[in-house]
């Protein structure tokens, strides 16, 4: 660096050392005492604002999507899963700008609701926990990204085995959340399994109406009444409830589910 300590490599080597040896007594950079002062809150207010960082409950390949009617959602691009969602305020970017170690992002609103973890979607032959081993893990899956539309409202593309899928989720005017799947299949195969949409998953499911059921956290999950198949009721490998709907690809299928907490 010519410009500092007239060019002297060895003086700018000692004064970094000197630096570093004493850093605990040393002020933060002007810049980084500047931008401390302002709020890097994050406010929809028009449109949707995403955002990747790591967050806690989402991961390091989080995807938040903040909306204006203040409800707000988290998606795990790594897991390819909806993680999370709350209500209120949205994100606090500070943290995601400038300090690259700092402790993953939380929410700053509240109502807050984890979402059943493990993938969406499962191959099985039956709805029972004889299914494979990776029915239900992100091993099978690979993220695509996301589109945008004009709305700014995104749409997260994945793909599962032979299975692509488009992923679409947004406030409705009560703050709720409301998910919409498409599902194409890619390509033909001899593999017999079914496609099942892991509609809501908890160590207990109680049904509130022929198609709609909570889970012990208080998550609901209602099927759309264009969607006639009620699926079933399945035990997990890991000893938790799931209710699976059934998809008929002819070649594509659709699923509207309603979350409500």
């Amino acid at each position: 660096m010519p410009t500092i300590l007239d060019g002297d490599v060895d003086r700018q080597i000692a004064a970094m050392w000197t630096y570093l040896n004493e850093i605990e007594r040393q002020p933060l950079p002007e810049k980084l005492i500047a931008s401390k002062v302002h709020n890097f809150e994050l406010i929809p207010e028009e449109r949707p604002i995403l955002l990747r960082t790591f967050m806690q409950g989402a991961g390091t390949h989080a995807i938040a999507v903040g909306f204006p009617q203040k409800v707000h959602l988290a998606f795990d691009a790594e897991a390819v899963c909806l993680a999370q969602a709350w209500r209120g305020r949205f994100i606090d970017a500070h943290g995601t700008w400038f300090d690259r170690f700092t402790p993953p992002a939380v929410p700053l609103g509240d109502d807050l609701m984890a979402f059943p973890t493990g993938a969406s979607f499962a191959l099985l032959a039956q709805p029972d926990s004889n299914g494979p081993e990776d029915s239900t893990t992100s091993a099978a899956y690979r993220f695509r990204g996301y589109r945008v539309d004009e709305s700014g409202v995104p749409t997260f593309l994945y793909d599962y085995e032979r299975f692509h899928i488009e992923d679409r989720m947004e406030p409705t005017a009560d703050r709720q959340l409301v998910r919409q799947l498409l599902v194409r299949e890619t390509s033909h195969s001899d593999d017999h399994r079914r496609l099942w949409f892991r509609a809501n998953t908890g160590k207990s499911l109680r049904q509130v109406h022929p198609s709609s059921y909570v889970n012990d956290a208080g998550l609901t999950a209602t099927l759309s009444d264009n969607d006639s198949q009620s699926g079933v009721i399945s035990n997990e490998r890991d000893g938790e409830a799931a209710w699976l709907i059934p998809l008929e690809l002819r070649p594509t299928a659709t699923i509207e589910v309603k979350y409500q907490w």
